[in-house]
């Protein structure tokens, strides 16, 4: 067998093909264990009610049955604590609804400036995208502190917004999760003008140079050529950002806490559950909530890539 994996071996498109197995077979394995293993796992553990000691009992859809419980009391009304996933799904929905397209908007125009032939242009590619290879945590942590009610944004707001009342943005109901979505946007947008950036580049310096033949200024060739031509980098930012957003849960852990902070305004899905399987010790109901989540996040990017997607093809 030796043998005949060295006569193999010899030939060199087929060193190539080893090269190739060996240098993706760690990448190929790791996503196989964390990714569909434990993908199928948890669909498996969704029929099942478990302490983590005990023997697995089977309850068939039980524990499906206790989140479509947990929606529609939290569709009548009732308090976060006895609704916990209606509560993180209203928030991640509101959250998704600021973050993906002011980010998007923001990373755009980024690029934009980043594209521009000017002096230090290097320095604010740099600078924009410092945000991206941050940590997420030490982002939150130093955010607490400039939304604290006596913190560097409130001091600014009061300078600029006649008659500014400090808010303490932590501890407020009414502007957690704003303050939440306000550090994820500065947090990603860079990420994502490096993506339109990129793009940016490759469209034909030709086509402007027509556009300016036939009289187009700036303006208009940015909405008339670059945006268009933007379009399948535009899918592709709100569809990473769809998935990130919906998913969101080391800011939320870090400013509003495991419990969501006040009135649970800053609990999201992804904190639901992780304290129902670490918290409330229920993994099987945690692994139904998370297949909620998995078909939330499916059929969103699935109908927006269906419908805005048709240019990428």
């Amino acid at each position: 067998m030796l043998s005949s994996f060295s006569s193999f071996y010899e030939k060199a498109r087929n060193k190539e093909i080893v090269a190739g197995l060996s240098l993706i077979s760690i990448a190929v394995i790791l996503n196989l264990v964390f990714g569909y293993f434990a993908m199928m796992f948890a669909l498996y553990l969704s029929f099942f009610k478990w302490d983590y000691i005990g023997e697995m009992q089977f309850v068939g859809l039980k524990n499906f049955e206790i989140v479509i419980k947990d929606l529609i009391r939290g569709l009548h009304g009732a308090p976060y604590l006895l609704s916990p996933f209606y509560t993180g799904l209203k928030n991640i929905l509101i959250y998704t609804g600021i973050v993906v397209p002011v980010q998007t908007f923001l990373a755009i125009v980024l690029a934009a400036f980043a594209n521009q032939k000017i002096k230090g242009q290097q320095f604010f590619k740099v600078s924009y995208f410092l945000p991206a290879t941050t940590s997420s945590v030490i982002v939150a942590l130093i955010f607490i502190w400039l939304f604290m009610k006596n913190g560097f944004i409130n001091f600014a707001l009061a300078h600029v917004v006649p008659g500014f009342q400090p808010i303490d943005w932590i501890n407020s109901r009414e502007y957690l999760l704003l303050a939440i979505a306000m550090v994820a946007i500065w947090g990603t947008s860079g990420h994502f003008m490096v993506s339109f950036l990129a793009a940016m580049q490759a469209i034909p310096k030709e086509i402007y140079e027509a556009a300016m033949l036939d009289g187009a200024g700036p303006i208009r060739r940015f909405f008339f050529i670059t945006i268009p031509m933007l379009r399948p980098m535009i899918v592709y930012v709100v569809v990473m950002g769809l998935i990130g957003a919906l998913q969101m849960f080391d800011l939320a852990w870090v400013m509003a806490g495991a419990n969501g902070g006040p009135g649970g305004a800053g609990y999201t899905v992804a904190l639901d559950i992780y304290n129902e399987a670490f918290t409330r010790i229920r993994p099987g109901v945690a692994a139904a909530k998370s297949w909620f989540l998995f078909a939330i996040i499916f059929t969103t990017t699935y109908l927006f890539q269906k419908k805005y997607g048709r240019a990428m093809r």
